[in-house]
């Protein structure tokens, strides 16, 4: 395929889900399995196209690029992704970083540990109250630095009602991501947070069995949601 062709596909695709409103979902979601499903040599220059949108962003499919790999869930092209960073980070802003970071981390692309601590540290000293999100998906890929920093940001942020307000209506995020992770987490958080902050480690656990004692839970198996309960109610802090 020649880039005009992938560029023309893309526009004809994004056309037909225009009336959609679902913010893009469904037209990501379309094109990522259009790629997936492409035969070996357009799936190649297709992601070849989109490594050179996140690169350079030629013609204006950066955004598509990013939200395409992630739905695709294509670890493999993360080490082609990081090499990307290292080359061109000094001459992006600091959004282009941030966006690449979460990529990758959402990609759970856990080698370059080095690279994902000097950003959070450093993203957590520019931006702290900003920080929320990455931190968790940090403990994706990195958990004995990130469950450590992500406690120490809700024992710090438990008194400014603002931010608590937030990180408390946030609550399914943080259920979400840290579910997917094969060792449960919740506990060392809770227990951290509590070391802290005595009234923010019990808000926490609080918080938690009342997420999953709602709604918004029932997306979740039910054994699932009643081990975490029983694991949650008898959790000693």
């Amino acid at each position: 395929m020649t880039r005009a062709s992938i560029i023309n596909m893309i526009k004809e695709i994004e056309g037909q889900f225009k009336s959609y409103k679902d913010g893009g979902k469904s037209f990501i979601k379309y094109l990522s399995k259009k790629v997936l499903n492409s035969p070996d040599d357009e799936k190649r220059e297709l992601i070849s196209f989109f490594l050179d949108e996140i690169k350079l962003d030629r013609n204006g499919f950066y955004s598509i690029a990013l939200q395409t790999i992630n739905e695709m869930r294509t670890v493999e092209l993360a080490p082609r992704i990081e090499k990307i960073y290292n080359e061109v980070a000094p001459y992006k802003d600091e959004q282009w970083k941030y966006s690449i970071i979460e990529l990758l981390m959402k990609l759970r692309y856990d080698s370059p540990k080095g690279l994902y601590s000097e950003f959070v540290t450093s993203f957590l000293k520019s931006h702290p109250e900003k920080s929320y999100f990455i931190l968790i998906q940090y403990c994706n890929v990195d958990p004995e630095r990130a469950v450590p920093l992500l406690s120490d940001y809700y024992a710090n942020y438990f008194l400014n009602k603002d931010m608590q307000d937030f990180m408390d209506s946030r609550i399914g995020f943080l259920f979400s991501y840290f579910i997917e992770n094969p060792i449960d987490y919740f506990p060392d958080l809770i227990r951290r947070t509590f070391v802290r902050n005595k009234a923010a480690g019990l808000h926490l656990k609080e918080l938690l069995i009342e997420y999953l004692n709602g709604d918004m839970a029932k997306q979740y198996p039910q054994a699932l949601i009643e081990d975490k309960l029983k694991e949650l109610k008898n959790l000693r802090i």
